[in-house]
């Protein structure tokens, strides 16, 4: 993409963040995830810079009649002449089935939009006038006849990389529901592992899943068992979910390579040595 085009999909991207600050002037259902950007993307179309190096990231919060629901929306730097928008939708009013079919219809949808058409406000709309489908289609069951989980689970994730703010923020809320912990590491490449209750890992995997990824997928898998009493406590090897950087020294201040000989250390120290080897198909050494 040519320094031209660069500065056509950026002004694009500035006016129409301008028509939906109209449109949703109530900051509680629309925000700008990395205000930054603005002003970066201003400068650069006034050459007071020669590149950018941040995206623009939305964020709505819409109150339905069927409940809340949330849309994360991602502009690359191509879009949207030369690239479709990235978009992911989630309500508590959903089950996994509907998140699962809700944001793959929508994906549909902004796909057939043609290049070159601002389309966040028309992909929101669809996402508001279909809504109620995907609730209807959510079967309620009362806590009291779920199944106690005894299956637990260790996800190994492996993605081309992971810099986008939203889609970390996305993880994290993943991440720290529903009994599961383990971590994100952030750059290139990304690594994430959920562990914790089956079926919870495996929700929180397909929703990070259904996001637009270049390349993202389940490395390995550890499946257990619980025993009688057992807890699923003392089959953890992280005691929470969060994010964890080993930042090169060349690249201190930036989200990019990870210093891999920390992360041998931070896996080491958890017990997961021999999952490195499974991740990067190289024998970890620490020296």
């Amino acid at each position: 993409m040519s320094q031209e085009e660069l500065r056509d999909n950026l002004s694009l991207q500035l006016a129409e963040l301008e028509m939906l600050s109209s449109m949703y002037p109530n900051t509680e259902e629309f925000k700008v995830v990395n205000s930054t950007a603005v002003s970066e993307y201003r400068d650069y179309l006034q050459q007071k810079c020669s590149a950018v190096s941040s995206w623009l990231d939305f964020a709505f919060g819409l109150q339905l009649p069927q409940g809340q629901v949330d849309i994360d929306v991602h502009l690359p730097h191509g879009y949207p002449n030369h690239v479709p928008l990235e978009i992911s939708a989630r309500s508590a009013c959903l089950s996994r089935e509907a998140h699962s079919a809700l944001n793959s219809n929508l994906s549909q949808f902004v796909s057939e939009q043609a290049l070159g058409c601002l389309s966040v406000a028309s992909a929101v709309e669809w996402v508001v006038e279909h809504f109620s489908e995907y609730c209807a289609a959510t079967k309620e069951v009362s806590p009291a006849t779920l199944p106690e989980r005894q299956a637990f689970s260790r996800l190994w994730i492996v993605s081309h990389h992971i810099y986008n703010k939203t889609k970390r923020r996305l993880i994290l809320e993943h991440g720290t529901a529903d009994g599961i912990s383990g971590f994100c590491m952030p750059g290139k490449p990304g690594i994430i592992c959920f562990e914790g209750p089956s079926d919870n890992c495996a929700e929180a995997w397909a929703r990070i899943k259904s996001l637009t990824w270049q390349r993202i997928g389940l490395k390995h898998r550890e499946d257990y068992t619980l025993q009688g009493s057992e807890s699923m406590d003392t089959l953890r090897k992280f005691s929470e979910f969060k994010e964890i950087a080993f930042h090169t020294k060349q690249n201190a201040n930036r989200d990019h390579h990870m210093d891999m000989g920390e992360f041998l250390k931070f896996m080491q120290e958890h017990d997961c040595q021999p999952v490195f080897q499974i991740l990067f198909g190289i024998e970890g050494k620490i020296r």
